[in-house]
């Protein structure tokens, strides 16, 4: 049996370009291309966006990204299912789980880059207005429960930290872990499901995507994609643990550049401000009832704003709130019921 020596960094061993036996080469080979692929996105963002447009460059990383993250399910089972995730530490494993729950962000990210590109496009089939119900309104509620969950608070409990991560990189990853915990609530309300409700409802215009849009979304693929590969660094003893992680962290920070012009859109429509600011306060809640019925409330109001004329809907929502709450309660359902017949009130 011959040996097989482990790749040099950056080598293009490293990446699968080469003759020389090398473990999980398809992957490898696709690692290559992702980065590849969002460099000349980058590049072709500032540089010539007319055909950054023209070739659907945006669409190119997340579908990649896709593959990768498909990939990595397919080929590293091996991984343990740990209820650490492993990436926010320097002693854990990446766990199995992680490597699934990264596939629902990937999906959410393809699917933004399609819909931003082709709108038009999207909606004029039957098969697209669903993608469009799924990822752009429900992705927490339809799509999120087929995927494994990691929590940080796990590993940042004081009774398992000790297990994963090193006495020294402990308070590191304590202070890292807590920035991403802050962040992840503003890019899940605000930079994803409230951008979402502005583009939809047209208030993100060409020249806004052109300007902090697109590079939203591309910080975002980065940030989803290049993590893992951060950690493959760090595994291999390839970089430090703080560096992998601070550039990880520094990468997910860089979306705040948007916050300027996405604060000035969200102010332009306050509905969306307010409803994305409940969403984070119901979130903080944990309650995930509650989450849910948000999300519908939420939808109904955005679905009244473009299509019923009626800039607000308060009024209607609360009818239909209190009618659905008294039904439920009727049946004795409680708030089981209202999720179904809020959604059968919108034709209504």
């Amino acid at each position: 049996m011959v040996a097989i020596s482990p790749p040099s960094a950056f080598s293009p061993r490293f990446f699968g370009f080469s003759a020389q036996p090398t473990k999980f080469r398809v992957h490898r080979l696709g690692g290559a291309f992702f980065l590849l692929s969002y460099a000349l996105a980058w590049y072709a963002l500032y540089r010539d966006f007319a055909r950054f447009e023209r070739w659907s460059l945006p669409l190119v990383p997340p579908a990649l990204g896709c593959v990768q993250a498909i990939s990595a399910a397919c080929t590293f089972r091996f991984l343990p299912r740990n209820e650490d995730n492993g990436y926010f530490s320097d002693k854990g494993i990446l766990s199995y789980n992680f490597v699934l729950e990264n596939l629902f962000y990937q999906l959410c990210t393809f699917f933004g880059a399609v819909y931003y590109l082709h709108k038009d496009l999207v909606e004029s089939y039957w098969i697209g207005q669903a993608g469009v119900l799924v990822f752009m309104f429900f992705p927490y509620t339809l799509l999120r429960p087929f995927f494994p969950t990691t929590r940080l608070s796990y590993t940042n409990s004081s009774d398992k930290s000790d297990r994963f991560r090193s006495k020294e990189n402990k308070s590191f990853y304590n202070a890292t872990s807590n920035l991403i915990k802050y962040f992840y609530i503003w890019a899940k309300h605000c930079m994803g499901i409230g951008f979402n409700y502005l583009f939809w409802l047209g208030v993100v215009t060409p020249a806004d995507m052109r300007t902090w849009g697109w590079p939203l979304l591309l910080l975002n693929a980065g940030t989803v994609s290049i993590a893992v590969f951060l950690h493959t660094l760090r595994f291999k003893k390839i970089m430090s643990p703080r560096l992998a992680h601070l550039i990880y962290v520094g990468m997910a920070y860089a979306s705040f550049l948007a916050v300027p012009p996405l604060l000035l859109s969200l102010v332009k429509k306050w509905e969306v401000l307010f409803i994305t600011s409940v969403g984070i306060g119901v979130n903080m809640m944990r309650n995930k009832p509650l989450m849910h019925i948000h999300y519908v409330v939420a939808a109904l109001l955005v679905y009244r704003m473009r299509f019923a004329g009626d800039s607000w809907g308060a009024t209607w929502v609360l009818d239909n709130v209190t009618s659905c709450w008294a039904a439920g309660v009727g049946a004795g359902e409680g708030a089981g019921h209202m999720p179904s017949c809020l959604l059968a009130s919108v034709s209504v």
